[in-house]
């Protein structure tokens, strides 16, 4: 029967410090709000609690690069202990969750103390997550390799909720190591089952810590460029199509063509997006290889590491190849979009020229109305009995003005007020048509 000594349950997460359209003192903000909800959680759930200055020192992001909140307690009838350590790195924020027991567990007691764990595992923060490594760890009193293997599954179940194919396997330090990656490449998940074969191996592990973090975190990184990549190619795509549909630029109206212009903006920016994904991953591939290549150095002559080669490997051959061919795909579409971007532009000029152009005429057509109408209504008083007697109109005001009271003189006067207003502004439409095609003759 297989038992673990001193289970122990690490997560390792990782936070961009600035992501796209949020600044890094926003981002602080948040990240701050999320470590003080930690001392909260613990004090809650395991009664622990903090002086002033833990809190502070685990709280100052920009004045301590690392800081640990420790705590102990009992958590459904398991005595663990542990601790969350946060670290504050050149671009991102990294948290390790470390919770263990200091007892043997068998397979059972191992799957129901992580189930307990879980409950201290904090829902990350609303930022821009890079990815996830759960590890668990401890040394092997007892059990065979299927034994270890079926404990690994089992884990994998425990904190994905379904089932899981081991990618990987090895050894580190002794100890037999199965990893698990998540199905989906947007989770941007691993596992890790390192089972170690005596006390000495596993309290040596413990100086791999931040070996660990590094190497896990130059991996997530990888993974969450590449995964952009996929996004903003899609993204192109969609927009490149759209675009296209709008060449025709003499069918679109003004609100249409400012969109074409707005999409055109968006295709130039991710595809510098796309770019930027391409130096992220070749920047991150040489620092996996570095820190792989300084772990194999301290590791025992022994282990074998070639299920974290396996990734490099993969990541190497695909993902700056995938990216590159993609962005010598995009190039050519861009220079044609900036071709049509004159276009567009052009032609937005123009309709704006031809809406201010027209919005001028209505105002002085308006303008002429209401200036003529104003001089008739101001001199008509005193020749309110010649208008009264013009039959021609009479038969007009009468017919158009019904409302007004017959035989009044507000009728009159107002009434051919308004029919010269209407006839000046008539007149002054039509010479406004008509005197472009006069002048161009």
């Amino acid at each position: 029967m297989l038992k673990l000594v001193a289970p122990t349950l690490n997560l390792f997460s990782y936070t961009l410090k600035q992501g796209l359209g949020v600044g890094e003192p926003e981002t602080r903000k948040v990240y701050r709000r999320f470590l003080e909800g930690l001392s909260a959680q613990l004090h809650k759930k395991l009664n622990v609690s903090f002086t002033a200055e833990q809190k502070q020192k685990f709280l100052a992001l920009h004045e301590k690069t690392v800081a640990d909140l420790p705590f102990t307690g009992n958590l459904n009838n398991h005595q663990v202990k542990g601790r969350y350590r946060r670290w504050n790195v050149s671009d991102n924020y990294q948290l390790l969750f470390d919770g263990y027991v200091d007892d043997k567990y068998q397979p059972d007691q191992v799957i129901k103390l992580i189930e307990s764990l879980q409950y201290l595992i904090p829902q990350p923060p609303k930022l821009e997550n890079i990815g996830k490594t759960w590890m668990l760890s401890g040394w092997l009193e007892s059990g065979t390799d299927l034994e270890a293997e079926e404990l690994a599954k089992q884990v994998y179940k425990c904190l994905f909720a379904k089932d899981g194919v081991c990618q990987g396997s090895g050894e580190f330090l002794g100890g037999k190591v199965a990893e698990f990656w998540g199905d989906k490449i947007e989770d941007n998940l691993q596992l890790l089952v390192i089972l170690y074969p005596d006390e000495a191996a596993f309290r040596e592990c413990s100086n791999f810590y931040i070996s660990w973090l590094d190497l896990l975190c130059y991996r997530h990184k990888i993974i969450w460029a590449y995964e952009k990549s996929l996004f903003l190619k899609e993204r192109l795509v969609s927009n490149y199509n759209q675009i296209v549909e709008m060449r025709n630029t003499s069918r679109l109206n003004l609100q249409k063509l400012m969109d074409a212009m707005g999409k055109l903006s968006e295709f130039a920016i991710d595809l510098n997006y796309l770019e930027l994904q391409y130096s992220t991953i070749n920047v991150n591939l040489e620092k996996y290889e570095a820190k792989l290549a300084e772990i194999q150095a301290q590791a025992r002559p022994t282990d074998d590491l070639s299920f974290l080669q396996d990734f490099w490997d993969k990541a190497k051959q695909t993902y700056p190849k995938q990216i590159q061919k993609d962005i010598d795909n995009f190039r050519p579409c861009l220079e044609i979009l900036r071709s049509l971007t004159d276009t567009i532009r052009g032609t937005v000029e123009i309709r704006k020229a031809e809406s201010d152009r027209t919005f001028q005429n209505i105002v002085g057509i308006v303008g002429v109305g209401l200036s003529t109408g104003g001089t008739i209504a101001s001199a008509s008083a005193n020749y309110k009995t010649e208008i009264e007697a013009n039959p021609v109109i009479n038969t007009a005001i009468n017919t158009l003005f019904p409302f007004f009271e017959p035989g009044s003189g507000l009728r009159i006067i107002m009434g051919f007020t308004i029919l010269s207003g209407v006839a000046a502004s008539l007149l002054t439409a039509i010479i406004i048509v008509l005197w472009p095609r006069i002048f161009r003759r």
